[in-house]
């Protein structure tokens, strides 16, 4: 076996590289570790009218984009298992630093009553966890900037 070759770099100046390394790593390490995050949930102001064509998107932020699914549910099922008028549009990723940001629509061709009953669930899963968001709609007649939304 032929013996490593020498390095005439004295093990001092090795050391900076060495930390700086380490620190490089374990900052992306403590990155992967954080679960997506959801952070916008757009929907209309007002309630869709029946018949009408609409989308709505969710947005999450991951360190791990490559292994985060970003998927919608319509009453705990996947939505091409519910109605034949709503389906989920493609993952659209944008990098921006050590985050990117995932992005997918859910589409309603057209609306209808049915949709407005049903509860629609946006969900970013990865390996370090998971984050959901309720899609809620605004009543019909009710005013979308009263918080309290409630008698008395």
């Amino acid at each position: 076996m032929a013996p490593c070759p020498r390095s005439d770099v004295p093990p001092g100046r090795l050391l900076l590289p060495l930390l700086c390394c380490a620190f490089a790593s374990g900052s992306a390490a403590a990155m992967a570790l954080q679960p997506p995050r959801i952070t916008r949930l757009s929907t209309p102001a007002q309630t869709p009218q029946m018949g009408s064509n609409v989308s709505v998107s969710c947005e999450a932020e991951s360190a791990l984009p490559e292994l985060t699914l970003l998927y919608w549910l319509g009453n705990g099922s996947f939505v091409e298992q519910l109605q034949p008028n709503v389906r989920e549009g493609a993952v659209r990723e944008e990098t921006c630093g050590s985050l990117a940001t995932l992005r997918r629509d859910l589409h309603f061709t057209p609306f209808s009553f049915q949709d407005l009953s049903t509860n629609f669930t946006c969900v970013a899963l990865s390996p370090s966890g998971v984050d959901i968001r309720k899609l809620q709609w605004v009543p019909f007649g009710a005013d979308p900037s009263n918080e309290g939304g409630g008698m008395g």
